[in-house]
């Protein structure tokens, strides 16, 4: 048995000084003097939480983001041709690049093919917008794909042309599906990646993460066997695996891997305008795209039930979260469903949300960025505005809520996460819907108790109480009297089942 004492410990039943583990597990928590042993830890003063759990993520495209052209931030065309010019010098086939975000660009423009060709006209270029909804790509790579004037537009999907009917190299939702077959990463690499993205998670202090991957368990797998599975993987396939040889039977747990759910997109992103909305954008008359039709949601969801699985449905328009809730309603889905993004909403939509027991999975990062242009896309005096992002209405309405990242989208950092769930602040300092703001403790919840409960795991992580798995962060901020550090802070240790993963100085 490990005490852990000399320690402010943040537990769903109030601070604790000290904790007693044994076999990986929790048996005891007080603030009264405690016997100390050989085996006792001083925690000087340190700040416990439980561990924090990364409710929608993606750890593959994590770990590759670290291996292509990183266009975060970039803040004209410009510079973007700068990066590619240099990124391009030393290397061969096809360059692969993300996070452009034509909202920084003052003429507020998508990149075009014209403005890649510049650069390299005889190298394929494909870069994803920071959303990964939209990717403009240049005349070589459309040659090699196919893709001509006379291309008809997939279902769901948009293949650009501007007012004379000539392509522009953007590519929209099911459209950017094109590029996948010849960006294919090799299954070794995809491994190491995957291996990557994970160390990052661990290194920002998850213990746990609901993750995105496609065609991903067999290496997980194989990662785990090589004692590189740091933290606990709750892996969500796409509805496509369904019925495939590799992938896991709803209910698989080895190890540290779980997997009991599988992956719809109803719609784009708010930032490309290709989010499905009941009215249209203020700022284009457009809205948006629907990935399916409300008959095809209607039996995919049903297929995932029947197949035993539950459903994490991507929704961000209010028009495709109310298609979202329509199906899992036909369907009389009651196995915990989330809708995923849940950013823009409606009073209907949210009572509709509570009395269908549906899980809204947010990402509060989100605000960084979007709170520079959301007013534009939806109109500031809108009702719609309302609920948007409107993660405190939900809590106070009753609806359950869990906190991620959508990484690599935005930083996986969860500290950052719960400061962005507090304060709502943009990059540029203003707050946006401060009426919206959490709490210290609803936002450690959403990342903690929330999270569990939609992995299904609310009985044995999430809090720090007698039973539960010893999963837990230590930190020197004291970001409980304080939250504001959580903008800066550091986890200096990260525990699984009381085994220590990360040790910093």
């Amino acid at each position: 048995m490990t005490v852990y004492f000399n320690a402010k410990i943040f537990t769903f039943n109030g601070i604790k000084s000290w904790m007693k583990i044994e076999n990986g597990k929790i048996i005891e928590l007080g603030s009264e003097e405690v016997e100390k042993s050989d085996d006792s830890i001083d925690m000087k003063q340190q700040i416990i939480l439980p561990g924090l759990i990364d409710a929608h993520i993606h750890v593959f495209s994590l770990g590759r983001h670290s291996n292509t052209l990183n266009l975060s931030g970039s803040g004209s065309i410009f510079e973007i041709q700068t990066k590619l010019k240099e990124y391009a010098s030393n290397r061969e086939g096809w360059i692969i690049g993300r996070g452009w975000d034509q909202d920084l660009f003052d003429d507020k423009r998508y990149i075009s093919k014209e403005d890649l060709d510049m650069i390299t006209p005889d190298q394929p270029v494909v870069l994803f917008r920071v959303c990964g909804h939209i990717v403009v790509v240049n005349s070589c790579a459309l040659e090699i794909l196919g893709i001509n004037q006379n291309t008809e537009d997939p279902d769901g999907g948009e293949i650009e042309r501007d007012k004379d009917g000539y392509l522009t190299g953007i590519l929209k939702e099911k459209a950017v599906d094109l590029v996948g077959p010849l960006i294919i990463v090799e299954r070794n690499e995809r491994k190491e990646m995957i291996a990557i993205g994970l160390q990052k998670c661990l290194d920002v202090g998850l213990t746990g993460v609901q993750t995105n991957d496609e065609e991903a368990w067999t290496i997980y797998k194989e990662l785990q066997e090589e004692g590189r599975v740091p933290i606990r993987v709750y892996l969500t396939p796409n509805h496509k695996e369904i019925g495939k040889e590799d992938t896991p039977k709803p209910g698989t747990r080895e190890g540290l891997l779980y997997c009991d759910r599988v992956k719809l997109l109803a719609d784009g992103s708010l930032g490309a305008h290709t989010a499905a909305m009941r009215e249209p954008y203020a700022d284009t008359g457009e809205t948006g795209i629907l990935i399916y039709t409300q008959e095809e949601l209607n039996k995919l969801i049903g297929e995932a039930n029947t197949a035993g699985y539950r459903v994490e449905i991507h929704a961000i328009g209010d028009l495709a979260a109310e298609m979202v809730i329509n199906a899992i309603e036909v369907n009389n889905d009651n196995n915990k469903p989330i809708l995923t993004h849940a950013q823009i909403l409606g009073e209907d939509l949210i009572q509709k949300m509570k009395n269908l027991n549906i899980i809204a999975n947010i990402q509060p990062t989100f605000i960084i960025t979007d709170g520079n242009w959301v007013d534009s896309r939806l109109g500031i005096d809108s009702e719609r505005r309302k609920y948007s992002y409107a993660w405190k209405t939900m809590i106070d309405t009753g609806i359950h809520v869990s906190g991620g990242s959508d990484a690599p989208v935005e930083s996986n950092n969860p500290l950052l996460g719960m400061y962005s769930a507090i304060f709502r602040e943009v990059n540029n300092g203003k707050i946006w819907r401060e009426d919206e703001k959490l709490t210290f403790e609803e936002a450690l919840f959403i990342y903690t108790k929330g999270a569990a409960y939609t992995a299904k795991e609310e009985g044995r992580l999430g809090d720090l109480a007698p039973g539960f798995e010893a999963d837990f962060i230590v930190l020197k901020d004291d970001v409980i009297s304080q939250p504001e550090l959580l903008k800066n802070a550091k986890v200096q240790q990260v525990y699984i089942s009381g085994i220590k993963k990360l040790a910093r100085s």
